[in-house]
């Protein structure tokens, strides 16, 4: 009798276990909905996909990260299965100079590159084994460049069981890297090294400091500015609460300060203007409310530097939005992202295709705003990141869009010029 009672509680908790594991795995999938571009082309409504995630100016051209299969190349081989980790150097006219894949395991990309004394630098994260392609989870990666694209050194990193890398920042003695390590999906547990990482090289990869902050569940840091000497950083340290947090430069913490509530990104991007920080992200408006069902605003806040919040505005015209990348321009902020929608025709029960436009928003820093546009296509249009030019801006992201030069199907990288009224002047 009693090991029947045993074996009904048993089969109840089976129950209970099945339902936990699908709602867990429903806010895997909404969160990465957000995410969008890592590794578009295993959706089967995608046969191509070359993005970028992040691109710089340097003096004599363009360099420039993402992900690709390659398809189109005419520097590397097609990857039929799996997205790479790309690099690529266009010269002032945007014509590729090299394009350098990163082959190595299975899944891989690219979220940062920047230009130091020897060459560049570029981080993201990298899958090695099967294990990790179903896990959905990465190693941190870092791989240095010569000026020719020639990989010079690699390095993986792991902490937690999914890292990854999502900035890097150049100083005197060699290189900060912030990103984060969490549990691997569905792991229940902590880590006291995991969450926000934020980690020091020299300038041959050896480790010389490192912290980190938050649960190894969720935390992160997403973006970082030096500032004499402080480095300031944002991300969030749970889902939906954004982060602000200020360090020493070496690696000692100052003060963290959590904002709720965001998307489950949290803050992606900051910049300093005078004695301000501004910093973007997205806000959920209804945190109340089912996962599902819940609003979310492109969001831009004012910060002094002492971590105190002086103003927020958000970007309503949508409720669904985000921006991804903020750069100041005199005394404007100009910040860049998109909005989405659910296709309802191209949606299954197991899978929301979400349709972008992005969005371009210049406001002053008193948070007025001055001018917005939202530029639709009939396929997606994602912006990634962008630059100030002498005579506008420059935006750079992946496109579907026959609009932006591709199909209306596959993903390609593309630059799209603006002035400063935002009237568009030409795209490549």
């Amino acid at each position: 009798m009693k090991k029947n009672k045993l074996e009904k509680g048993q089969q109840k908790l089976v129950k209970w276990l099945r339902i936990i594991i699908v709602l867990c795995i429903a806010i895997v999938v909404v969160e990465l909905a957000y995410i969008g571009l890592k590794f578009y082309s295993n959706n089967k409504n995608i046969v191509y996909t070359d993005t970028l995630n992040s691109f710089d100016k340097i003096d004599d051209g363009y360099i420039v990260v993402g992900n690709s299969d390659f398809k189109n190349s005419e520097f590397n081989s097609y990857q039929e299965e799996y997205n790479k980790a790309k690099f690529t150097k266009y010269d002032e006219n945007f014509n590729v100079q090299f394009e350098s894949a990163y082959t190595k395991g299975y899944q891989s990309y690219f979220n940062d590159v920047v230009e130091y004394k020897d060459g560049y630098i570029a981080v993201g994260g990298a899958q090695y084994d099967k294990q990790q392609v179903e896990d959905n989870a990465t190693d941190g990666l870092i791989v240095l460049y010569d000026k020719n694209g020639k990989q010079v050194k690699t390095k993986s990193v792991q902490i937690a069981g999914d890292t990854t890398f999502n900035k890097v920042l150049v100083v005197d003695d060699g290189f900060i890297v912030i990103g984060q390590s969490i549990l691997q999906n569905m792991v229940i547990g902590s880590d006291p090294d995991g969450g926000a990482l934020i980690i020091k090289y020299d300038f041959n990869l050896k480790e010389v400091a490192r912290a980190n902050y938050g649960g190894s569940k969720s935390a992160t840091f997403n973006d970082a500015l030096i500032d004499g000497d402080y480095i300031y950083l944002v991300g969030k340290d749970a889902t939906r609460y954004g982060m602000f947090a200020k360090y020493t430069l070496s690696l000692e913490k100052v003060y963290v300060k959590s904002y709720e509530y965001t998307d489950t990104i949290g803050f992606s991007s900051i910049v300093k203007v005078d004695d301000d920080i501004f910093v973007g992200g997205s806000k959920t408006i209804n945190i109340d409310a089912k996962d599902e069902d819940k609003v979310t605003e492109a969001l831009l806040l004012k910060y002094d530097a002492d971590g105190n919040v002086l103003d927020e505005v958000v970007f309503s015209k949508n409720n669904a939005a985000r921006f991804n990348k903020i750069v100041s321009d005199g005394d404007d902020i100009i910040a860049i992202g998109h909005t989405y929608k659910k296709d309802e025709d191209k949606s299954t029960e197991t899978y929301n295709y979400l349709v972008y436009s992005g969005i371009i928003a210049k406001y002053n820093t008193d948070l007025t705003e001055v001018e917005t546009k939202v530029e639709k296509g009939s396929g997606n249009n994602y912006f990634s990141d962008i630059l100030v030019v002498d005579d506008g801006y420059l935006v750079g992201g992946a496109t579907s869009s026959r609009e932006l030069g591709s199909n209306n199907k596959d993903y390609k990288t593309y630059f799209l010029k603006y002035n400063k009224n935002f009237k568009k002047e030409w795209y490549e």
